[in-house]
């Protein structure tokens, strides 16, 4: 049976849900997260301005401003332990770029950071963060991240918890299987055009034959070696960075083995040797 590429993929995510010629797909999809309607969206450059020569590009998922709230989500498809202070740097850029515009401080425009993360290995299905004081004074009032654990929501399906597959249905549809989605899709008419959107890209070979496992492996291993290196430069720690990699390499040898895909692939996508792969086996 043909792999189905689920909302979970960041690619699936931003042609289906982020399609700048349907904001309805976008729209809908927020508006629980946000329990209030959405008019209008404006779709907001997602390349990051550097503010130093030495800084790497920053590209975020996405973007957008409703009439008064930007919002800024990531797809997080690996739980890792600098995740929030990597998506914290790219909210607090977003909040002082457009706090500072213009010759006064904007204290009408709501900031919402929201983080969609696999692996957390939490029970709780959302925490809200905010910048407040042990009495929970809010030090800045504009200002919030949002992060749903997203592993324990799609889990609720599997268990047909009714009550919160109806709170989350929005957030369960992303990572379910092929049939899971036909099932929960019926009646629901959003779902259902979201649900066709996916099998379309599924069906096409066009997209299959560039998504394949073997280079969304090799894309996720580059993007982590990427942020070793900047983590490791900006700590000023070379050891950390080789460790860092290192650790990368295991972890995606691991889920390619899972996989099912060759040795020979593996050793050519991560840089280990057939003997430390034949040892994850074990």
């Amino acid at each position: 049976m043909p792999k189905f590429y689920n909302g979970c993929y960041d690619i699936v995510f931003k042609t289906v849900i982020c399609d700048e010629t349907n904001p309805h797909m976008l729209i809908q999809f927020l508006e629980p997260i946000l329990k209030e309607k959405i008019e209008n969206i404006e779709y907001l450059q997602n390349e990051l301005k550097m503010n130093d020569v030495n800084e790497r590009r920053k590209i975020i998922d996405l973007l957008v401003k409703t009439e008064n709230k930007y919002i800024h989500v990531e797809l997080n498809q690996n739980y890792k332990d600098y995740l929030h202070i990597r998506n914290f740097c790219f909210f607090t850029n977003i909040y002082s770029k457009n706090t500072r515009k213009g010759n006064a401080y904007d204290l009408v425009s709501e900031y919402l950071h929201i983080d969609l993360s696999y692996g957390v290995h939490d029970e709780q299905e959302y925490r809200e963060y905010c910048v407040m004081d042990q009495g929970n004074h809010l030090y800045i009032k504009n200002f919030k991240i949002i992060e749903y654990n997203m592993d324990r929501i799609t889990q609720f399906w599997y268990t047909a918890n009714k009550e919160k597959i109806q709170k989350y249905k929005y957030l369960i549809m992303l990572k379910i299987d092929r049939d899971s989605l036909n099932e929960l899709s019926k009646g629901d008419k959003y779902m259902e055009e979201y649900k066709k959107k996916v099998e379309e890209l599924n069906d096409s070979n066009a997209f299959t034959s560039w998504i394949t496992p073997e280079e969304d492996a090799e894309m996720i291993l580059n993007t982590e070696k990427h942020i070793s290196f900047d983590q490791g430069k900006a700590e000023g720690k070379a050891e950390g960075i080789e460790i860092g990699i290192k650790q990368t390499e295991i972890e995606t040898a691991k889920k390619m083995l899972m996989e099912g895909l060759s040795i020979d692939l593996i050793m050519r996508v991560t840089n280990l040797t057939e003997k430390q792969i034949e040892q994850m086996k074990a």
